[in-house]
């Protein structure tokens, strides 16, 4: 492979293209010249990110070790729509691009989305690959997960742009620990603006993206080589426990919590992330860099896996809103959060249930009505997500919880590691 000299202009250049029969690949390497030699490592993005994403690891992976930014059809910034290709198509697109860059061996940084690119190739071609690095691995067949995912399909579907963005938004970063993870309101307005404002073509690669992870059954293998797995401390997109669980099926794994950061880790604690992939990379010990906590995957403790606390509303009754039926419910609130409720109707009504696309719950003190959806019902008792589709009602329910006078709290301890409702 050319190795080209890193700058920044050089990083928001037009990529360089390969061509895989009818498939594109936008990439582009670079390397100091001392280092050209050694294993290059792929970095592979999320949604909503680009190559100059990755500007400050690229800037420290570069000391000691070639880089290669990459992304396939429907990736990152790469505008190829391929609707046919499944998760498991991307492990073999891989191979064929280190393939024509004539690259035997690689290390590999697969984020959120890529982890999942990441740990399919690490499986499907294990000679190919030195170490893997994933962070916020997707693709787990969690009801709350996938129940979030096809609501903003739906959304996206009815061009409601402004309650799809308002949804990334609030699945993305966790709203209950801003004061934790510091992410100011600027940010999250840009990060809305951002996803807002995507063009036709992006939307169509979102969805497309969406509807690969939703087809996709789960891993059946699992990769042998060294492997980092980490995760935010607070990430409520792809849970702790369910990165701890995927490190445990690795037999050469490690298991990293990133302190005070959610599923954008990478950008919310830039430094100690990036000190903890890079040391990684290099063979090093990373068990005492600032700002994280290494684990044996075993040894991570998932007894309590909450990220939020769950609260109980003194005022009762609360009201159930069916715009489809144009019905009201009277409920009781058992608990609820910024993730989801449990909610108690007053009389048995078979017609509420998991069905119902269009519920919304009024919270008066609040000042807002809040969609939701029911994950299972049992006789009057109903377990439900909270889906966000206003910032303005998102951050006036994030008052309501921390300030309402007529809460009960229940404290969670800083370790807590699962929103409600699982």
């Amino acid at each position: 492979m050319q190795f080209s000299t890193f700058s920044m202009n050089a990083l928001r250049a037009e990529p360089r293209q390969q061509m895989l029969g009818k498939y594109k690949v936008e990439f582009q390497a670079y390397s100091l010249p001392e280092n050209q030699h050694k294993t290059p490592v792929v970095f592979l993005g999320g949604a909503f990110q680009s190559f100059v994403s990755f500007k400050s690891e690229v800037e420290l992976v570069l000391t000691t070790h070639p880089v290669i930014l990459a992304d396939f059809p429907s990736q990152g910034s790469n505008d190829q729509l391929a609707p046919e290709l499944d998760m498991a198509d991307y492990a073999d697109l891989i191979a064929q691009f280190l393939d024509g860059q004539q690259i035997e061996k690689v290390m590999m940084l697969g984020i959120s989305y890529g982890s999942a690119m990441s740990m399919l190739f690490a499986t499907a071609y294990p000679e190919r690959i030195e170490r893997l690095l994933l962070s916020g691995i997707t693709c787990f067949r969690r009801e709350s997960l996938i129940t979030l995912l096809e609501d903003s399909l739906a959304l996206l579907d009815a061009g409601n742009m402004d309650a799809f963005a308002t949804t990334a938004v609030c699945n993305l970063l966790n709203h209950s620990r801003l004061q934790e993870t510091e992410v100011s309101a600027t940010y999250r307005r840009l990060l809305y603006r951002q996803i807002s404002r995507l063009n036709d073509n992006e939307r169509a690669r979102y969805a497309q993206n969406t509807q690969r992870l939703l087809r996709f059954e789960g891993f059946t293998a699992y990769p042998k080589c060294p492997t980092l797995v980490a995760t935010g401390e607070y990430d409520n997109f792809t849970l702790p426990h369910e990165n701890a669980a995927v490190a445990q099926q690795c037999p050469n794994a490690t298991f990293a919590v990133i302190e005070n950061a959610d599923h954008l880790a990478q950008f919310e604690r830039k430094e100690a992330a990036s000190a903890l992939f890079h040391g990684y990379m290099c063979g090093n010990d990373i068990r005492h860099i600032d700002g994280t906590r290494v684990y044996a995957p075993a040894d991570f403790q998932t007894d309590d896996r909450r990220l939020q606390g769950r609260q109980r509303p003194l005022a009762q009754p609360y009201y159930l809103y069916d715009e489809n039926s144009g019905e009201r419910h009277i409920v009781r609130i058992h608990n609820i959060n910024f993730a989801g409720c449990e909610l108690e109707q007053t009389s048995t009504n078979l017609a509420v249930g998991e069905q119902n696309a269009n519920l919304y719950l009024e919270l008066p003190e609040a000042g807002h009505r809040y969609h939701i959806r029911v994950l299972t019902r049992h006789k009057k008792q109903l377990r439900c997500l909270i889906i966000q589709r206003d910032l303005k009602a998102a951050d006036d329910l994030l008052t309501y919880l921390n300030e309402h006078f007529l809460m009960v709290r229940e404290q969670t301890s800083k370790h807590d590691v699962q929103s409600l409702p699982a």
